[in-house]
């Protein structure tokens, strides 16, 4: 990396041609697997107040083709508690010469708003510029002020995969008698300068070279360098807050935040226990107030100032019947302790990638909310903004990660729910007649866990929705025709049940006398991750699931079995695979398969023995057995 840095500093240093943005100035490493170069990524905070802070920052892009514009980052946000100065571009050909300037008028300015949102106050500007051609180099500057001091920016030095960084600054400045903390991440394998004092931090990074990724490897926040920051003192929404521990900050947010929003009208509590007066079961009562939250409200999306973090009162959701998740996950505990039952309210990073609340560094983040239940010595889990999903099932936006619980005893971080490989199965089973013009199928597929995530959604969906949903899932079918389907979301059970009455005029290959048929017809898996000899990073599969698939089959009485496929049974530490076939009567085969994929973090050494591993699977999984006709 020292090598690296001289390089590049002398190629820059001496380069006497060109204007400052000139792309002969750019090191010719930082070009590799590039599709953009930041240029210069600076930015400068003065935090003069708990409750006030100034950002200032340049960042300069050269981009060199269509999927480096995004790295450009032309876009800012605001909202009432923040003020923009300034906010101006230039864009530069590829010899550094200006070809245009925006200014802040010239941006795009629109309410910054999803699908689902209702109420927001927050807005973003953003530029639209259609390049002539590439490369081109934006400078992009803006200064904003804010009194939401509880959200120190986060600092990365790489931004993205396939993008480069020539120079990279950070710098802190505030008063010795602000408290703030800090955390370096990832630095080991990186050349950071960096100092720290009372009064802020300073760091510095040159001549990043670009990343690719790689099939199932971490986050790349996990691997790459940034700085985290968090002031002891701070203020969100025009509420001030003090906390440096999880305890704290969960303290802080019911006392703050949540404290008598729960209260309801008299009427909407005798109602809750009228709802219950004759069912004993803790756990049938919070499914039944589960139930009427599902089937009396809807989900809204509320960012409007510190609505964004505090939830509309039980009483308001009562009455509108809507809200986002902090309201409705309110609104349900509120429910709950008018006919007795404690519950709590959970935050958590939400999405599939499974992030967990920061274990070492509490700070405030999190970007929805949820309910976790106590009862007799098991956690519940309640996902207040679906109107279809069952009690106690948590799906991959929320499962397995530490969250946020929150009580009048402060904050405590939880692990969500979790399930095993075998708890997230999908079982298969079919009678599938061939015939010489056309294969049958009738088909019953079981999904449980993580797998049932996947599939209640089915059950609601038209019928030309759920024909297309098969016509992919099953799309090396040719000429697949779905006669009926039937789906049944068993929320008691957690399963999914599907039943589904299918031909194919050419799924087997007719040769002379023989035909070809593969027996996995209904759930072959045809992941291979894509080849790589110099594999870098861990492995990580993050969800394990397991397939198990039982189908009895049919040939016609003309034809004899000329090959068949060979029983297999591997286990490793990736998981287990199974697959027999066995006659279980005269034209009547019985195939069956098992497929386990674990959990886990493995060594990158290990990546080429998991490759193996799965394109094995996979070949096997489109073995054919062949039938040859007889007089």
């Amino acid at each position: 990396m020292r090598f690296l840095y001289f390089i590049c500093f002398f190629i820059v240093s001496n380069t006497a041609i060109g204007q400052q943005y000139h792309i002969s100035r750019i090191c010719p490493d930082l070009l590799k697997n590039a599709d953009a170069v930041v240029r210069l990524d600076r930015m400068n905070i003065l935090v003069k107040t708990s409750d006030y802070m100034e950002v200032t920052s340049t960042r300069v892009v050269t981009v060199f083709n269509k999927k480096g514009a995004k790295h450009v980052n032309a876009v800012t946000y605001y909202d009432n508690e923040t003020s923009l100065k300034y906010l101006t571009a230039k864009v530069y050909n590829a010899e550094g010469v200006e070809l245009k300037e925006f200014k802040e008028e010239d941006f795009l300015d629109q309410r910054a708003s999803g699908a689902g949102m209702l109420y927001t106050d927050s807005r973003v500007k953003f530029l639209r510029y259609k390049p002539e051609q590439y490369p081109y180099t934006v400078v992009l500057s803006k200064k904003y002020s804010t009194s939401d001091t509880a959200f120190v920016p986060r600092w990365y030095f790489l931004n993205d995969y396939r993008v480069s960084t020539e120079k990279s600054e950070f710098n802190l400045y505030l008063p010795s008698n602000l408290k703030y903390r800090h955390k370096e991440n990832n630095f080991h394998s990186f050349e950071i300068q960096g100092t720290a004092n009372a009064t802020g931090v300073r760091y510095k990074a040159m001549n990043l070279m670009a990343i690719e990724s790689e099939d199932l490897d971490p986050d790349l926040y996990d691997f790459t360098p940034n700085i985290q920051f968090a002031l002891e003192d701070f203020h969100l929404k025009g509420i001030s807050g003090n906390a440096t521990t999880w305890k704290e900050y969960g303290s802080w947010i019911y006392n703050s935040l949540l404290q008598n929003k729960d209260e309801l009208e008299p009427s909407t509590v005798a109602k809750m226990k009228a709802l219950v007066k004759d069912i004993h079961d803790p756990k049938e009562k919070i499914k039944k107030v589960y139930q009427f939250v599902q089937n009396n409200t809807r989900y809204i999306s509320v960012e409007m100032g510190i609505g964004g973090w505090m939830p509309v009162s039980a009483k308001e959701v009562d009455r509108v019947k809507y809200s986002d998740s902090k309201g409705l996950t309110n609104y349900t505990m509120a429910l709950l302790k008018a006919i007795g039952i404690d519950s709590y309210y959970t935050i958590v990073s939400a999405d599939s990638r499974m992030r967990s609340l920061d274990l070492d560094f509490p700070f405030l983040e999190g970007n929805h909310a949820f309910l976790n239940i106590p009862l007799d010595g098991e956690e519940l889990w309640l996902e207040c903004t679906s109107q279809k999903l069952p009690i106690n099932f948590l799906g991959t936006f929320t499962d397995n990660r530490y969250v946020l619980k929150i009580g009048p005893n402060g904050g405590e971080l939880v692990k969500s729910l979790q399930y095993t490989s075998e708890q997230s199965l999908q079982d298969t089973n079919a009678r599938i007649n061939i015939g010489e013009k056309e294969t049958h199928a009738l088909v019953e597929i079981k999904s449980m866990g993580l797998q049932y995530d996947q599939k209640y959604e089915l059950s609601n969906q038209s019928k030309e929705k759920v024909e297309r949903y098969y016509e992919q899932y099953w799309n090396y079918v040719n000429d697949i025709n779905i006669l009926s389907h039937d789906i049944e979301n068993n929320k008691k059970n957690i399963v999914t049940v599907e039943k589904i009455n299918l031909t194919s005029s050419s799924y087997t290959r007719k040769a002379g006398e023989n035909i070809y048929f593969v027996p996995n017809m209904l759930n072959r898996n045809q992941f291979v991750p894509k080849k790589d000899k110099n594999r870098k990073r861990k492995i990580i599969i993050k969800r394990g699931y397991l397939d198990e698939d039982d189908f009895i089959i049919d040939y016609p009485e003309n034809y004899e079995i000329l090959s068949a496929i060979k029983n297999v049974n591997l286990k490793n530490d990736f998981g287990e695979y199974s697959v027999s076939l066995e006659r279980i009567s005269d034209k009547r085969l019985r195939y069956k398969r098992r497929l386990l994929i674990k959990p886990g973090t493995f060594a990158n050494t290990l990546y080429d023995d998991y490759r193996t591993f799965r394109r094995t699977t996979a070949k096997i999984d489109a073995s054919k057995i062949v039938f040859v006709k007889h007089d």
